[in-house]
């Protein structure tokens, strides 16, 4: 299968050369433009690399010169050297969607290179969302339709912050969140829905537990055919927010058990925490998340593939001691030496000052770079918000936004180790000053590394991308 994405898309690449707009910049304060429609809200960048180092990119924009238009969503597929393959501003996914604002949605590729999208959608119920799912081919087709795939009917369940995964055995699984549940469908490569019971009530994989809401937070494939998801669990608006995980076999049974595992029930997720969680490639599942009680801290877990905690219950705290706060992790894994890389934002016990810092893993969940853990930007003036970083060598690769005081911010980066040493000090990846928003890292085969944000340098949110090659330079690698 592979095989096959490599010839399509090189195929493209060399038919579609000659219309594309732009390539990598190895200039930091111009990055590439995604998407700048004039006047319009372009926001929430997805990204996702397929074998061959070529790029998917999604977000919403709202055009207010398309009548009806609300925010839709778009895609973009970039070759390995920054090419844009589609005309400038993507392909919209969904026509006159007509929605007034955005949460989260859905992004994954299958094994023949299409992109799958799973979100809220007006079109066939201008009265209550539903939720639609549509595979996107890399020559821009829409190849369920141009109405994709509905899985939620009706105007009674509010149905919200879709996500999507591809299993190993080619089905793709969307999950949602409809009222206080937490359903799965599976569907085949054909659009087909499979967890279809005797009654229309009877349809998908439903979480659920009296009293409670399940809310989900995220989803990935697992081993097998399963998938692994996470959800928020709490009894409404003030009680405290827990995070549990499950494993779902192909047949929709619960692998982990009715009661679902409790990755994290020691107190509260901060309000409005979905964390995501990466795969280890195993079956089993990487998280973090934040607290605000009984403090504000980060913390990790890993979870094996028959469900039972690497690290202790309720996870791996980032750092240990002292009075500062920290907030905000990003998590990723190496699974050839099963060590946990998180990067958080730091701020002292008022939250006036802000920093970046880092912690490594173990197996077992033991701090390698220390209690308090590794500072990469000390504590200062500046904001420093939205952390992201991917597994990459030995270490990780950590992206964040340095915000003044202003709302003008750049994005910076640093590279590190295995052992917490500087491979690149901290270096300007978008050195435009201007307002940003909503970094999204990714990382390609080869050890290419992307990051896409929102960016106000011209007065509206638009959409950019930037690469960063193994030994920290942007642009093509070589030249």
């Amino acid at each position: 299968m592979k095989h096959s994405v490599r010839a399509v898309i090189f195929g493209l690449a060399l038919t579609m050369t000659s219309s594309a707009w732009a390539q990598w910049s190895s200039d930091p304060t111009q990055n590439l433009v995604l998407s700048n429609f004039p006047n319009a809200d372009q926001v929430q960048p997805k990204t996702a690399a397929l074998p061959n180092n070529t790029w998917y990119v999604s977000w919403f924009n709202n055009n207010p010169v398309i009548p009806n238009s609300g925010y839709n969503v778009y895609y973009q597929l970039l070759s390995a050297t920054g090419v844009q393959q589609f005309p400038q501003n993507g392909i919209q996914v969904a026509l006159e969607n007509g929605l007034s604002s955005t949460q989260d949605y859905g992004f994954a590729i299958d094994g023949e290179g299409n992109a799958i999208l799973a979100f809220q959608d007006l079109r066939r119920d201008p009265n209550n969302a539903q939720i639609t799912v549509a595979k996107m081919s890399p020559t821009g087709q829409a190849l369920w339709g141009p109405l994709g795939v509905a899985l939620t009917f009706g105007n009674v369940n509010s149905n919200n912050a879709p996500k999507v995964t591809v299993t190993t055995d080619g089905y793709i699984v969307v999950g949602w969140t409809s009222n206080n549940q937490t359903v799965l469908q599976k569907l085949t490569p054909g659009g087909s829905p499979v967890w279809v019971g005797a009654t229309a009530s009877n349809y998908g994989v439903v979480l659920q537990q009296s009293g409670y809401y399940y809310s989900l937070a995220d989803l990935h494939a697992g081993d097998n055919g399963s998938v692994v998801v996470s959800f928020v669990v709490n009894q409404g608006f003030g009680s405290n927010s827990y995070l549990y995980a499950n494993k779902i076999s192909p047949s929709g049974q619960l692998m982990w058990g009715s009661g679902n595992v409790h990755v994290f029930d020691g107190g509260s997720l901060q309000f409005g925490e979905f964390p995501y969680f990466v795969p280890d490639g195993n079956g089993g599942g990487v998280f973090s998340w934040y607290t605000n009680s009984p403090t504000l801290q980060v913390y990790a877990q890993h979870i094996l593939t028959d469900g039972t905690e690497a690290f202790g219950h309720n996870g791996s705290q980032g750092a240990i001691g002292g009075s500062d706060v920290r907030v905000s992790p990003s998590l990723s894994y190496n699974p050839a030496t099963q060590e946990t890389f998180l990067v958080w934002t730091e701020e002292d016990s008022t939250q006036s000052f802000q920093g970046i810092s880092a912690q490594k893993f173990n197996s077992a969940g033991a701090l390698e770079w220390g209690n308090s853990g590794l500072v990469i930007v000390p504590l200062g003036n500046d904001a420093q918000i939205n952390p992201v970083n991917v597994q990459i060598g030995t270490g990780a690769l950590a992206y964040w936004i340095d915000e003044q005081v202003t709302g003008n911010g750049t994005v910076e980066a640093v590279k590190l180790d295995g052992n917490g040493s500087l491979v690149c000090p901290e270096f300007a990846v978008s050195s435009a000053v201007s307002p940003k928003a909503r970094l999204w890292a990714g990382l390609a085969p080869s050890g290419l590394s992307t990051v896409a944000f929102q960016d106000y340098r011209s007065g509206n949110s638009d959409i950019y991308i930037q690469n960063v090659n193994s030994d920290c330079t942007l642009g093509i690698e070589g030249r």
